[in-house]
Parts: C-alpha cells; sequence; structure tokens
C-alpha cells in the first residue's frame, strides 16, 4: 500500500508501509455514498425515485512516523504539517489514479513514544471521482505526416502527408462514468461553422464562425469546468458566443462512442482533436 499526496505548491509526501511515514489505515478509496430523492404520496406504500448524486468523497489516513530519535521525529512531524497543510488544495494518487482533495483535518495523537508519533489525516475530495493519471488523446481528423530522412524524390513525385480518411471515429471510455473532454478544432484554412457529432444520439458540439489558417478553438465540456475559448499566442480568450444555441456540451459515456466531424465548408482543412480522462468510482 502506497500513496502520495501532492499540494498546490507541488510539494509531495509519500506514505507507505515502510520508515519514516508508516501507513497503517487508508478507509474512504474503495466506496462512495450517495443522496437518493424520493416523494412518497399519501397513504402509498414506499415511494416513488425522483434522482440520485453522489456525495463528496471522504478519505482519512492513519500510521505513524518512525524515527531514530525525538528530535528527528519533530522535523518529521513538521514536514508532515507543512504539507498536509489546510490553507492549500491537493492531489491524492493512488493505484495509478488520482483524485482532487483539500485537508479537512491533519494531526497527530497524544503518545508519550515521541519517536513514533501517530498521524490522522481526513481528506475532502468535491468530486467522488478518482481519474486516469494521463489524458487520453483522440485524433478525429488529422495529416499524418511521411516526409523522412533520407529523401529520395522519384519522378512522379513524392508524397508529404496523407489525410485521415474517414469522418467517424469510434472513441473508448475504459472508466465507470461518463466524462468531459476537451475538444480543440484547428484550422489548415479556411473553416466554417465546424462541429463534432455524437453519432448515436445526435447531440453536437457547433460553431458559428469562420476560423482561419492557425486558428484553433478549444472547448471544454467538464461538469462545472464548462468553457470556449480561442488560442493566441498561447493565451485562451473566451469565445463561448460563438457556440451555437442548440450546442450540447458532449459527454463521454462509459464504453464506446462514435464521433463525426463536419463543417459547412473546408473539411479538408479541419483538424479536430479530442482529450479525456476516464473516471472512477474507487480504486
Amino acid at each position: 500500500m502506497e500513496l502520495t499526496y501532492t499540494n498546490e505548491s507541488g510539494e509531495k509526501l509519500t506514505l507507505r508501509q515502510t520508515k519514516p511515514f508508516f501507513l497503517t489505515k487508508l478507509d474512504g478509496a474503495g466506496s462512495v455514498r450517495q443522496t437518493v430523492n424520493t416523494f412518497q404520496a399519501p397513504q402509498q406504500d414506499g415511494a416513488f425515485f425522483i434522482s440520485s448524486a453522489l456525495d463528496m468523497r471522504n478519505i482519512t489516513l492513519e500510521g505513524t512516523i518512525v524515527a531514530g530519535t525525538p528530535n528527528t521525529a519533530y522535523e518529521y512531524r513538521r514536514q508532515f504539517l507543512k504539507i498536509f497543510t489546510p490553507k492549500q488544495q491537493g492531489t491524492l494518487t493512488y493505484r495509478n489514479r488520482q483524485i482532487a482533495c483539500v485537508v479537512e483535518e491533519a494531526g497527530f495523537t497524544a503518545s508519550g513514544r515521541e519517536r513514533a508519533p501517530g498521524f490522522f489525516v481526513s481528506l475532502l475530495c468535491p468530486s467522488p471521482f478518482f481519474e486516469a493519471l494521463s489524458e487520453v488523446r483522440a485524433e478525429l481528423a488529422r495529416w499524418t505526416p511521411l516526409f523522412h530522412f533520407v529523401l529520395e524524390i522519384p519522378d512522379g513525385g513524392v508524397e508529404f502527408g496523407s489525410r485521415q480518411p474517414s469522418q467517424i471515429i469510434t472513441v473508448e471510455n475504459p472508466g465507470d462514468v461518463s466524462c468531459g473532454c476537451q475538444i480543440v478544432f484547428r484550422a489548415l484554412g479556411e473553416v466554417e461553422n465546424p462541429e463534432l457529432m455524437d453519432a448515436a444520439t445526435g447531440e453536437f458540439v457547433r460553431l458559428n464562425a469562420v476560423l482561419t489558417a492557425g486558428e484553433e478553438i478549444r472547448v471544454y465540456t467538464h461538469f462545472a469546468g464548462k468553457r470556449v475559448v480561442r488560442v493566441q499566442s498561447g493565451e485562451e480568450i473566451s469565445v463561448f458566443s460563438l457556440l451555437d444555441t442548440g450546442s450540447t456540451f458532449l459527454q463521454l459515456s462509459p464504453g464506446t462512442t462514435t464521433l463525426r466531424y463536419d463543417a459547412a465548408a473546408g473539411k479538408e482543412l479541419l483538424e479536430v482533436s479530442l482529450y479525456y480522462r476516464p473516471q472512477y468510482l474507487g480504486v
């Protein structure tokens, strides 16, 4: 059993079953509670189900600092409290998955053994889902470079790149729940009204805009993080007004999702990329 906590300043502390920070107990990583909303009519047996939502996740850690001297144990305590500060948010990494959290409580139990004080940490996770450590990238429309060295140009010429032939791609979400994504529309020339559609549901994301060569617009569909931005000189500028009113912030369901890109004009000059992190109910 090994986990790493990283705060906003980038400071890390790894807890495992070895000194100096000996982890003895981890609770809350494998289950999560939910709130169920129901309605009961007068004299009704049982109730009508209305909706349900997962609660915040609470993860608790317990262990012991193992040190050779009381002074060394004191220095480890200072390091522990500095990193598990409630003044900063952090990320807990466990079994190749991560979850954002905030320190609700961190401290040490009273003990006469000064060389081995026990510690306790309570982490509150506003989002109950663990995420994959790395983003998954899917290319829906792109040019594949074929230029390479040593270069030999035959009489019939040489092909410098090839266009992905299909407008449709299947994206795999191995997670337990639906997740948001980042959709990147990139123009190689003039492209009018680019869009990305879920072939199964007909839901789409469409931009009412004409993109010029080199222009890039990103659509973020994450819950509580929905944005539409244009990238200029490395900076993101909000262009939410370009989003078509019929658009839906697409979510990738668990399993496979079939997506199709299109444009009113200049479709062959459009590149579309997708970035997402699968989410899990526990580890």
